[in-house]
């Protein structure tokens, strides 16, 4: 008499049903990453610019206008003293706002994503 084998493991259907879970679970799983890692980089952005305000209204207070006409780190360092946190390859660049008399400004950074943020201050509004 021949013994049964008690096998184990799983079945075809139960590794399909498992695959066809995990599938759906990363549809709605990778999307939602993406937009958090966006959502990060742009609060990063954000933050960075924000900083550079205080060192813009040092140089407001000893000059009576904004240093505008910056187009890189460097420039930015330089003319009023800021730098950014960490050198994550991100762009920065100051440009005369709205006004066009250096009484506003306008500050652009640029992500190695290519997320771009432009904020006008002293209003702080985003760039048209």
């Amino acid at each position: 008499m021949q013994g049964r084998h008690n096998a184990s493991g799983f079945t075809m259907i139960e590794l399909m049903v498992t695959v066809t879970i995990l599938s759906i679970l990363l549809v709605f799983a990778v999307p939602a990453y993406q937009s958090y890692i966006e959502t990060t980089e742009e609060a990063v952005l954000v933050n960075n610019v924000n900083t550079m305000e205080v060192f813009q209204e040092d140089f407001f207070l000893r000059n009576g206008t904004y240093a505008v006409g910056l187009a890189n780190i460097a420039a930015i360092e330089t003319a009023i003293g800021w730098e950014p946190q960490s050198d994550d390859g991100i762009l920065y660049a100051v440009a005369d706002g709205p006004s066009g008399d250096a009484s506003d400004y306008n500050v652009t950074a640029t992500h190695p994503d290519g997320l771009v943020i432009c904020i006008t201050f002293p209003e702080k509004t985003r760039c048209p």
